[in-house]
């Protein structure tokens, strides 16, 4: 009994080294995602934490509202266009700081161009790693309108289309459209009722994730087991060409539908639509390729005006998980602002 006691407080006592030598490092990696029922998962509010990526680690802040941006009033000030941003990975950005994501490299770009005389630019982000086109769309509806955009800029990435079917993507656990007969998108949200989404609701999994926003050794031995409640981004096995078969052909009709629900809702709302299409590491440097041609098609049909990146990259500009570098998001930055705004967007 008196060893099992000496034990216990030997290891109390190395945890307490622990983590009085991590706090003075500045060592911080609390969740920063957490289980939604509606979106199948979201950005905690107002979190700091540390992105640990190939190039080290990134701090990442949250904002009141649960995305990774600086603070914005719900209220659009005038004079002022604002732009949203919907995306994944690419947005989000962890891997990088907040001043070089492509959207806030592009906002003081986009301060010379006349979208409305007078008016200054703002952009909004509400990129979440992970997310599909189908959760943008909840997304969109939930929250982003709120906001009331001028203009909404949706990042579709190459395994969005496999993301969007409940037969192909890994992570099922998220909202699903399907079409009906008429082919009309209609939403399942299953999903929130499955065992296993159930478990990471209940409290003791909260607890813990309290505990771990106070807690840098446990923190850390999160982080070494490598638990985290979101897959990591980007299927590499994403299609590049044509679908091969009947249910990649369905996810993308699915995809197609989306984006249509997408336009319209926004449209309704008195915004408009862009669709900036971001190309796989293999398909960097290749211009219209399949997945640009049909959306430039699907573009063309919704009267929203498609920027295909493809042609702008290069592989040198992806990291080995998918994500971007520093110069993947500046050359993004320069390639968007110049179809944005051609004739007035500097260089750079």
């Amino acid at each position: 009994m008196k060893r099992a006691m000496a034990v216990a407080a030997a290891l109390l006592a190395a945890l307490g080294v622990l983590e009085v030598g991590l706090r003075l490092a500045g060592y911080g990696a609390p969740q920063l995602h957490q289980p939604d029922p509606q979106l199948g998962w979201s950005l905690r509010a107002h979190k700091r934490g540390a992105y640990l990526g190939e190039d080290g680690r990134t701090q990442v802040i949250t904002n009141g509202a649960g995305f990774r941006d600086r603070e914005h009033q719900l209220d659009k000030p005038d004079p002022v266009y604002r732009i949203a941003v919907l995306g994944d990975d690419y947005s989000e950005a962890a891997s990088v700081a907040l001043q070089d994501t492509w959207w806030w490299r592009l906002e003081p770009k986009l301060q010379y161009c006349d979208f409305q005389p007078g008016k200054l630019v703002e952009i909004l982000n509400f990129g979440v790693a992970g997310y599909g086109t189908a959760q943008e769309l909840v997304l969109l509806q939930s929250t982003v309108m709120r906001y009331a955009p001028d203009l909404v800029l949706l990042q579709v990435a190459s395994d969005d289309v496999i993301d969007n079917s409940s037969a192909l993507t890994p992570n099922k656990l998220r909202p699903f459209y399907f079409l009906d007969a008429h082919g009309v998108p209609r939403i399942d949200e299953s999903f929130a009722a499955a065992p296993e989404f159930q478990r990471h609701l209940q409290t003791r999994y909260r607890l813990a994730a309290e505990i771990a926003d106070h807690t840098r050794a446990f923190q850390l031995a999160r982080e070494v087991a490598g638990r985290a409640f979101i897959a990591p981004a980007h299927a590499e096995e994403a299609p590049l060409g044509a679908p091969a078969d009947a249910e990649h052909e369905q996810a993308w009709r699915v995809t197609e539908a989306l984006i249509g629900k997408i336009n319209d809702y926004v449209r309704r709302n008195g915004a408009e639509l862009q669709l900036v299409v971001v190309p796989p590491a293999r398909q960097a440097r290749e211009r219209m390729s399949y997945a640009d041609q049909r959306l430039a098609a699907l573009g063309n049909r919704l009267h929203a005006p498609v920027t295909p990146l493809g042609g702008e990259l290069r592989s040198a500009y992806y990291r080995p998980s998918g994500a971007w570098t520093v110069e993947g998001h500046r050359a993004a930055a320069a390639a968007l602002a110049q179809r944005l705004c051609p004739a007035t967007a500097p260089p750079g």
